[in-house]
């Protein structure tokens, strides 16, 4: 037994000595807990609204233009289905050089190796190659945004895309209590969708609506533009309608610039990568503080949030930038480095009561917030949740993108984290139930840190194990 004991106190020993990383709460917030001046489920690295509210006068304002309009409430619901199907399977054009690689494949497909020497327009005039290169290719088209499509759009996309303009807006608001903005400008691109247009107004509105002076509204569609400004008239809490001001192209010149610039769910609908990137080059002009970049949170749309990311970044016509959110560095993206599943977040919210009754349902979506300026020394780059929480009995798993630019996964258990009395050799209990309150999107107010245990500790935590030992011989 004696042999037993002294592997047992050689390993221990060797774990004790091995330098290692491992987060813990940061002091300010592990005070305040400690003292019960903040519950875990409210630290400060929540991201709330868990759910976004209906704005009230919402549901009845939709049903009267319905009825203006002479459109029944159940052909409209239904067209809306349809319609945010294909937004949510939408990708953006292909490329001439994807394209061509396809037809190289197809090309393959049908000859093998030996491949006739016939340029691209006859070898494509065979049916069976049209059927396999339209398989290949996704075939983008320009959304037309009538009346009738514009309604559809209103009633399938308003809520999801308020709840996550709103959240964003609220994180601003939180995390940079002296930013008051007084102007604002929404770019639409044709996609242009009241919630680009009214729904960006009302979800802003709720923080500055005393502050803001100014919202510049950018939409190719006429009746998109007709549609926002009727929902806008009948908003609470009210806009002036001086204040707001619509445009069917995007202006020529970069002056003024405007405190908030958004784009919510407008870059897929650009014809090209070449055209994606002067529209995001154009907003970042306009920008005098704060750039916003929304998409759905897709395979589709979280690539071309990461292409705007990386060109504002590392462009040299777009300097002097860092990311706000959700990015805790200004690194590539190691997410999209993986490759495995696009970097998204979820927002809850409660649809509208057209033809069927309200219920619940989540809006996942991928975004950017870019501010102007260096990044301040004194940013707190905590690590952001990044996947769903795992919890588990005792114990949770934390997948996180950390400040170095990294992914990190680190379990938080009750023994590692809790019940050790000595804050030498773990966590404290409030960084385990702080990381167990969490939820994908969240922020956690945690430093990492590089633990060398003393001799002195050491040799206490030696002397437990070998009583602990004895203990379990007596009863043998």
């Amino acid at each position: 037994m004696s042999t037993v004991k002294l592997t047992f106190s050689r390993y221990r020993q060797m774990r004790l000595y091995s330098t290692k990383e491992k987060m813990k709460v940061i002091n300010d917030v592990n005070e305040l807990l400690s003292n019960k001046n903040l519950k875990h489920k409210e630290h400060p690295g929540i991201m709330k609204p868990r759910l976004v509210d209906q704005p009230s006068w919402l549901q009845n304002t939709v049903l009267n233009v319905l009825h203006e309009k002479n459109i029944s409430p159940k052909v409209i619901y239904n067209c809306s289905r349809r319609l945010g199907n294909y937004l949510h399977n939408r990708y953006p054009p292909a490329e001439k050089e994807d394209i061509r690689l396809k037809m190289e494949e197809v090309k393959k497909k049908l000859y093998g190796n030996e491949m006739p020497n016939l340029n691209n327009n006859l070898i494509f005039e065979n049916p069976n190659a049209q059927r396999l290169l339209k398989c290949l290719v996704y075939n983008w088209a320009p959304i037309q945004y009538d009346t009738y499509t514009s309604l559809a759009y209103l009633t399938n996309r308003s809520m999801p895309e308020y709840s996550a303009l709103y959240k964003i807006f609220n994180e601003i608001v939180n995390r940079d209590k002296n930013f008051t903005p007084q102007t604002l400008f929404d770019f639409g691109s044709g996609t242009g969708t009241v919630c680009n247009k009214s729904n960006f107004a009302r979800a802003a509105s709720q923080f500055w609506v005393d502050t803001i002076k100014e919202y510049y509204c950018v939409d190719i569609s006429k009746d998109m533009n007709e549609l926002s400004e009727y929902l806008i008239k009948r908003a609470v809490p009210k806009i002036k309608q001086k204040y707001i001001f619509y445009r069917q192209f995007f202006p020529a010149s970069p002056i003024p610039t405007y405190d908030i610039v958004v784009s919510a769910y407008s870059l897929l609908e650009l014809p090209n990568q070449i055209s994606r990137l002067q529209t995001i080059l154009k907003l970042w002009q306009k920008t005098e503080q704060y750039l916003i970049i929304i998409e759905q949170g897709t395979n589709a749309g979280f690539k071309v949030i990461n292409e705007a990311r990386d060109f504002i970044l590392h462009s040299k016509k777009a300097r002097n930038a860092h990311v706000f959110s959700p990015c805790p560095h200004d690194e590539t993206c190691p997410i999209h480095i993986k490759n495995d599943h696009p970097c998204n977040f979820e927002i809850a919210y409660l649809t509208l009561h057209i033809s069927e009754k309200s219920k619940y349902k989540r809006e996942n979506y991928s975004y950017i917030v870019l501010k102007k300026g260096k990044r301040p020394e004194d940013d707190l780059k905590w690590p952001r949740i990044v996947r769903e929480v795992l919890k588990r009995s005792k114990h949770c798993i934390c997948r996180m993108c950390t400040s170095s630019g990294k992914l990190e996964e680190q379990i938080f258990t009750t023994w590692k984290n809790g019940n050790d009395i000595n804050a030498t050799f773990c966590i404290c209990r409030n960084t385990y139930r702080c990381a167990r309150n969490s939820e994908l999107g969240d922020r956690l107010p945690f430093e990492i840190e590089e633990i060398k245990e003393e001799n002195e500790a050491m040799e206490q935590e030696e002397i437990k194990i070998k009583e602990e030992i004895d203990e379990e011989e007596k009863f043998k």
